[in-house]
């Protein structure tokens, strides 16, 4: 059976998709036309690693590794009336059960796998540098943009930790060190700046005690 491999480009935009359409995506096949029954397809019939992207993208989201949910089929209500089928399990229901496209995004980048339909654009930022990703950390990037910031050839008064926290000072707000009164968190930022400071031994160019 042959599927429809021309993958649009529009599902970029969707904020969430249903894991069989993630699947199929993953997998480079437009789930238009096939979505709707491929659950119920001969394995043979089904488009090559369409099972093994579901099953992924599930336990992804069972772990708490994946932002979706997965729902499980209802009894009909007229059928709930029997007493044996109050508590019965129908399984779960892929096509109801959602996942978010721009955590997949991710996930997929962290794992290295680049696919037509969740790929991240050519200049967009990558894992803890995405302010869009679901770790991202302002206090991780404080600390990383104020070590690359350091300017060893600029002769500057102080050790590279005052130096440092001279920078977080200055970009505080960006970073959220600075409390509701605006002031400026200065135990977070020594804190960050130990992080960030390379030279914890001391020596000559120390201008006090750090």
């Amino acid at each position: 059976m042959e599927h429809n491999s021309d993958v649009s480009k529009f599902w970029r935009l969707a904020e969430t998709v249903n894991v069989i359409q993630a699947a199929l995506l993953i997998i480079g096949v437009e789930p238009q036309s096939i979505e709707h029954n491929v659950e119920i397809l001969r394995p043979e019939q089904r488009p090559q690693d369409y099972i093994a992207a579901r099953n992924a993208i599930v336990s992804a989201i069972e772990n708490g590794v994946l932002q979706g949910s997965i729902k499980r089929r209802e009894i009909p209500s007229d059928l709930r009336v029997v007493p044996s089928n109050r508590d019965r399990d129908l399984g779960p229901d892929y096509s109801i059960s959602s996942v978010s496209v721009l955590s997949l995004i991710h996930w997929l980048d962290e794992r290295g796998f680049e696919t037509e339909a969740f790929k991240l654009p050519a200049n967009a930022p990558l894992g803890f540098r995405d302010p869009s990703h679901s770790r991202y950390s302002p206090k991780l990037m404080a600390v990383v943009d104020a070590w690359e910031s350091f300017d060893s050839e600029l002769h500057e008064p102080g050790t590279p930790k005052q130096r440092i926290m001279k920078w977080l000072r200055a970009h505080a707000d960006k970073y959220g060190l600075i409390d509701d009164r605006g002031n400026f968190l200065e135990n977070v930022i020594e804190e960050l700046a130990k992080v960030a400071n390379w030279k914890t031994k001391g020596g000559a160019s120390r201008s006090k005690q750090d």
